[in-house]
């Protein structure tokens, strides 16, 4: 009855429907039950902080959002569209793209190559080119490393060819999983600025991240979890004055 009663209210105000809904999710991995009703949404242009401490549920919900892990209960939707069970490719269709934390380039290939092969995901092939040149602009440094091996880069240059594989494709649901993770602090910030022009341009991103300071540097929302389940969501700064859970995160070794 919820269900039908929130169906309703999307149909009747179509511009306000959530990018991303996560309702009452619960999954596991065997018998072990790692997800308890879980819910969340993402609204258009917000980038929300997905935080927690170790095994507190942020990988496995990352992973049924993406398709790559089927949910024993609940609801997924994308713009107002029911996705729980869809396949990956599927999502990547409708628009969803997800930058893995430390897999996300092609380490054989070069990094013209890792930029060629995902661009074929783009039907026009004018726009292929236009593409790829616009992600060069955004990260300069790749252009000089174009012919090298992805494997070759450091830490951060293959972060900046993951997120421009990514933002290639204009997605409209970004999820980043791990931006700053052994990376230099001058290197992640600027991963952020890039984040931060993401955000300038509408692009609507879920941040899962192990520093607290880095993910709420540039979420305009947070969902703290702790055990599988949800014990914080609402705006970023609120989440700075609730020193019960960010104690938490700082004990368990994750946040700086």
């Amino acid at each position: 009855m919820e269900m039908q009663e929130e169906q309703k209210r999307m149909a009747a105000d179509p511009e306000n429907v959530p990018v991303l809904q996560v309702r009452n999710v619960d999954a596991s991995y065997g018998t072990l039950q790692v997800l308890f009703d879980v819910s969340f949404e993402v609204k258009k242009g917000e980038c929300l902080a997905l935080l927690g401490t170790n095994g507190a549920g942020k990988s496995t919900i990352l992973r049924s959002i993406s398709g790559l892990l089927n949910p024993d209960r609940g609801v997924i939707r994308m713009n107002g569209r029911t996705i729980t069970l869809v396949d990956p490719q599927y999502r990547v269709a409708l628009g969803m793209m997800q930058i893995p934390g430390g897999e996300a380039v092609f380490p054989s290939m070069s990094v013209a190559e890792n930029l060629e092969l995902w661009s074929e995901l783009i039907e026009d092939k004018k726009k292929r080119a236009e593409r790829i040149d616009a992600t060069f602009e955004s990260f300069p440094e790749l252009r000089h490393l174009i012919d090298s091996k992805a494997g070759s880069l450091s830490g951060g240059q293959q972060q900046m060819l993951a997120l421009g594989k990514a933002i290639m494709l204009e997605p409209d649901l970004l999820l980043i999983d791990e931006l700053s993770l052994g990376l230099a602090p001058i290197v992640v910030q600027r991963l952020l600025g890039i984040v931060e022009k993401l955000k300038e341009q509408g692009t609507t991103m879920v941040l899962v991240e192990q520093s607290v300071n880095v993910a709420l540097s540039v979420a305009d929302r947070a969902v703290f979890m702790e055990r599988g389940q949800v014990k914080f969501e609402g705006p970023a700064q609120e989440l700075l004055e609730r020193d019960d859970l960010l104690r938490a995160v700082f004990l368990s070794g994750e946040g700086a």
